[in-house]
């Protein structure tokens, strides 16, 4: 046994009291010194497999016990968890000992090793089960490794057009199988290969929008299996706003729509896709189912509300309830450059729904352009959106802005006055991007705003939706993974700040 090896039989073995794995202790069949100083030892316990070890970029899956040298205190294990831990070897994901140590093994290999604390965690320690300067010993068994995945950023446009295809084949694998779940997560694998590049031209474009398009009609159509409609709705508008002459992505739209009552936007779509294809089956029955159950829905709430106001007014006003069609190249816009931390401005189009609450609308657009003279409250401080900021963001529900007197929520005005009226409860929070009035309760509504990260349903008939994002998703994407504080307020140098606006 080399000296290396001899010197680590002094130490503290792990404690029984503290680990359930090891009941002996294991035969050393060689011993490395994989440092050539004795600050990464490796002592192997059972051979392993094969010529070949894991290489930088590869994942790898072990089993692994640690504990301190000098004690014998075990402070972690995955065999106790029952659960192998991955890691990508040369990716600074673990400590050096562990990048360094677990290269060097073969497949089912098994050793123990031996890092000094430059190898570990340093003099800082990691917490209190890892004191500074700590000798640590691992119990490590290689149980298999593979080729990690590139770096998205890395790839060329085509190579993320490829990876993305290769990912929407494996989810339509699982999709046969009735695996759903896994399906989606492929699909949305494949998606995320096309977020990092912004600018698309020519057969690239084509071959992205190509992949992008079945993969958010895969997408819906998952999420329709799952039942999770307000989902599916998100990816069918995604797929018709990639190609509004595919007849299958206004057959997903559409019948997702159906399945969250939204019947005038379901049969709009549905009668797109069944003039479309005036044979396919499928889309003329359900195109049937929707207007059947916009009839009996209509009937049950004449059946339960008609008597409360009388017929004649019920029945006048009945298609009310149903949420309206809006067509937004006919609505005005109005577009925000936003900067968040020292990043360069992003710009966020909307589309103000002027056809159902013109006032709430009017009120956002003027905030906008900035020309609605001075606050009432605070005759020093512009009636104007501009050098505002989003004062509370909330990732996977919205991020809210508006509040230019005080900037934290409490402030904020109106261009009627301090606060207006709920002007009426028509939209309903039913996706990413939609443009909703902040409020203190009914009818106090004022300058404050908030952009929805997903579907909030709890939100309906409390909060005036005037508008959606129709440009900027990404920049939502980035708002909403910035760091914030127990406040919600954005921690990012900066803030995230409304650093000029109008309207088109």
């Amino acid at each position: 046994m080399s000296s290396s090896s001899a010197a680590v039989e002094q130490e503290q073995k792990p404690s029984a009291a503290n680990t359930e794995e090891i009941q002996e202790e294991p035969i050393v069949l060689r011993t490395e010194d994989l440092s050539g100083d004795g600050h990464c030892v490796k002592e192997v316990t059972k051979e392993g497999l094969g010529e070949e070890c894991p290489k930088p970029g590869d994942e790898v899956e072990v089993h692994y016990t640690g504990w301190l040298k000098d004690s014998g205190e075990v402070f972690d294990s995955s065999r106790k968890r029952g659960t192998p831990f991955k890691f990508t070897i040369g990716k600074g994901q673990v400590i050096k000992g562990w990048d360094e140590g677990v290269a060097s093994m073969h497949r089912l290999e098994r050793a123990i090793f031996t890092f000094h604390p430059d190898y570990g965690y340093g003099a800082m320690g990691a917490g209190a089960e890892i004191p500074p300067n700590s000798w640590l010993k691992f119990d490590v068994e290689l149980l298999s490794f593979k080729p990690g995945k590139p770096d998205k950023w890395s790839m060329s446009k085509q190579e993320k057009v490829a990876a993305a295809a290769a990912c929407k084949e494996k989810g339509n694998a699982a999709f046969k199988a009735g695996e759903y779940e896994e399906a989606l997560e492929q699909y949305k694998e494949g998606v995320d290969y096309f977020e990092q590049t912004s600018s698309w031209s020519g057969a690239d474009k084509e071959d992205k929008d190509k992949v992008l398009l079945s993969c958010y009609l895969n997408m819906a159509n998952t999420c329709m299996k799952m039942k999770d409609w307000y989902s599916a709705v998100d990816y069918g508008k995604k797929a018709v706003e990639i190609d509004d002459k595919s007849t299958k992505a206004h057959f997903r739209y559409g019948a997702a729509l159906m399945e969250v009552a939204s019947y005038k936007d379901a049969k709009e779509q549905l009668l797109i896709a069944a003039r479309a294809e005036p044979q396919n089956r499928e889309i003329r029955t359900t195109l049937a189912d929707c207007k059947k159950r916009a009839k009996e829905a209509l009937s049950e709430e004449k059946a339960a509300f008609g008597a409360m106001f009388g017929h004649s007014i019920y029945s006048e006003k009945a298609d009310v309830e149903l949420p309206p069609v809006h067509d937004l190249s006919k609505l005005p816009k109005a577009w925000m450059d936003i900067k968040v931390g020292t990043e360069e401005p992003k710009r966020v189009t909307f589309a103000l729904y002027s056809d159902t609450v013109p006032k709430t609308a009017d009120n956002f657009l003027t905030l906008c352009r900035g020309d609605g003279g001075k606050c009432k409250s605070k005759p020093e401080v512009d009636l104007a959106y501009k050098g505002s900021t989003f004062h509370r963001v909330i990732k996977g529900f919205m991020m809210q802005g508006g509040d230019f007197t005080n900037g934290n929520g409490t402030g904020g005005e109106s261009i009627y006055g301090e606060k207006f009226e709920d002007e009426g409860f028509r939209d309903h929070h039913t996706k990413r991007g939609l443009l909703s009035m902040a409020n203190s309760g009914p009818n106090t509504n004022g300058s404050q705003f908030f952009v929805t990260f997903a579907p909030a349903p709890h939100l309906d008939g409390k909060h005036v939706v005037f508008g959606e994002v129709i440009d900027g998703m990404d920049v939502l994407d980035a708002v909403e993974n910035v760091p914030t504080d127990a406040q919600d307020k954005p921690t990012v140098d900066g803030g995230v700040v409304i650093v000029g606006c109008g309207v088109e």
